[in-house]
């Protein structure tokens, strides 16, 4: 039975996979043409894979291309004489592979300078009656800058005469290396020559859990699929981690794998789990705390890749530009993994939530369960008291007002045996906040207040309410322009709406703190 490949490249007969077959047509169009070119990809987005599917389809066509694929990474800061020798190694390895196509048992001579490389190729291509298609990845591996530029210029160098050269193709792949190699317009890595690896499709996602469903008769409930899809738009190490984390561990007898089963795979992800996808993206937030904090819980920061932070940032697939050119993070996953990292320190406000003396058993219901109406009044007197403190800090982002709401329901949550998501799929979209416990689902919207956006949510919230089958949910708005709460219940097609107006700010007694 195949399994879902969260290590490494993808084997076909022991993974499942997604074929792209219109990448691998794209890439094997530019060899035929002899085009040199840079493939760009953010960290884990399956692009080694790409490569592994592209070099078996250039050696399975009958021509006599020779495509080696080698890599860069963990070559560190070296001198040349050593990057001449790990170079080497690495393509006479590469070459065993090819043994029985070559014409005679005989490798590539050992370069004595970098300007060398080119000729020992030829010489080798020549004997072997070959044409060379060099894949080279993790190009950022490669520290040393001088090293690294030399062995470039000696590329560029072999462009013009490749057919001489028979150096077919070269494929350059990296993450903050290629932005420089692509900004220089005397290279051969013209941006015009450049490949895309996207993350999967909708109906990419689908087809590989279809897969799983195929071959063992274990089903995603359809919510579940779109849940996968939402939370990792597709981002290939992501959706195989959460495939397999839900069926080996959350539902691994075989049963109906259902949207709470993801909710706690996506709790595990973000707050238990040790992934290395969300690690790597956790480790290059870190190097830029205070622009990553103004992204999460500030003000609009405006997209420039030009700025080196924010350059980075988006090269390591953290953050990307929205349709008002302006910072954000797109994977919600991502999102929500950075919000627990970066979000504020609560400094003692959980006794301002809740008193030691005072019980949760005060806003549950008929049946023991938390009253989401209930902890929402309870959450109006919080606010009433330590607005003006908690939400000092001049027009607080809708970032922070997320951010203590739930920590709010959070504290509740802790003692009644019941559990908060953020960002959360149901019915086809996301939630700002949803309460389950013992089988029952609350879902909150939290907004910031605009008169045109109260109207637009409540039917959003109507839409989450029908497509997930329940019968009541809440809209939370927090305004800097009402003085006193508001609340309103509202009946809409036999969908019960709870609409929340939070005044943040309080105008204060006279000669009073806060």
């Amino acid at each position: 039975m195949r399994t879902f490949c969260t290590e490494g490249p993808v084997n076909r007969k022991e993974n499942y996979f997604v074929p792209r077959t219109d990448l691998i047509a794209m890439g094997m169009k530019k060899v035929e043409q002899w085009r040199y070119f840079t493939i760009f990809a953010p960290r884990q987005s399956g692009k080694t894979t790409y490569f592994q599917f592209l070099v078996e389809a250039i050696s399975q066509k009958e021509t006599n291309d020779l495509p080696i694929w080698i890599s860069f990474e963990s070559l560190g800061k070296v001198d040349p004489a050593y990057f001449l020798r790990a170079l080497h190694e690495r393509l006479d390895l590469e070459l065993k592979v090819w043994e029985n196509e070559l014409a005679v048992p005989e490798g590539i001579a050992p370069f004595q300078n970098i300007d060398d490389i080119a000729g020992r190729i030829r010489e080798f291509c020549i004997v072997q009656k070959k044409n060379l298609v060099m894949v080279i990845d993790e190009v950022e591996g490669l520290k040393s800058e001088e090293t690294l530029n030399a062995f470039l210029h000696m590329i560029r160098s072999v462009y013009h005469k490749k057919e001489q050269y028979r150096l077919r193709s070269v494929i350059l792949t990296g993450v903050s290396n290629i932005t420089g190699i692509l900004q220089d317009t005397a290279s051969p890595f013209n941006i015009a020559d450049q490949i895309d690896v996207p993350y999967f499709t909708r109906e990419e996602v689908f087809d590989l859990l279809g897969q799983h469903e195929a071959e063992t008769g274990q089903h995603f409930e359809a919510d579940v699929k779109e849940g996968i899809f939402e939370q990792t738009l597709g981002q290939p190490g992501l959706v195989n981690a959460l495939a397999r984390d839900l069926v080996e561990k959350k539902c691994p007898d075989g049963e109906l794998i259902d949207p709470q089963s993801l909710y706690h795979t996506l709790d595990d992800f973000t707050e238990y789990y040790i992934n290395k996808n969300i690690s790597n993206i956790i480790a290059k937030a870190k190097l830029y705390p205070h622009i990553m904090e103004e992204i999460l819980f500030g003000e609009a920061v405006p997209f420039k890749v030009t700025h080196e932070e924010i350059g980075i940032l988006y090269a390591n697939g953290v953050i990307d530009r929205n349709e008002e050119g302006d910072c954000y993070i797109p994977i919600p996953l991502y999102k929500k993994a950075l919000y627990h990292h970066f979000k504020p320190k609560t400094n003692g406000e959980k006794e301002h939530f809740k008193s030691p003396i005072e019980t949760y058993k005060k806003y549950i219901d008929e049946k023991g369960l938390l009253d989401v109406t209930k902890l929402m009044r309870r959450y109006n007197d919080y606010v009433r008291d330590r607005g003006n403190v908690i939400f000092s800090q001049g027009k607080a982002s809708e970032g922070v007002y997320h951010y203590n709401i739930d920590a709010f329901f959070s504290t509740y949550a802790e003692f009644a045996g019941a559990k908060c998501f953020v960002e959360t799929p149901v019915g086809g979209g996301r939630v700002d906040l949803l309460l389950l416990q013992h089988g029952k689902t609350d879902i909150i919207e939290v907004k910031r207040y605009d008169a045109d956006l109260y109207e637009k949510s409540q039917g959003q919230l109507k839409t989450y309410l029908d497509r997930s089958g329940l019968s009541e949910g809440h809209l939370v708005m927090f305004s800097e322009y009402h003085d006193q709460e508001s609340y309103e219940k509202v009946e809409m097609d036999n969908k019960i709406l709870h609409l929340w107006v939070v005044p943040v700010k309080r105008k204060l007694p006279s000669g009073g703190m806060g």
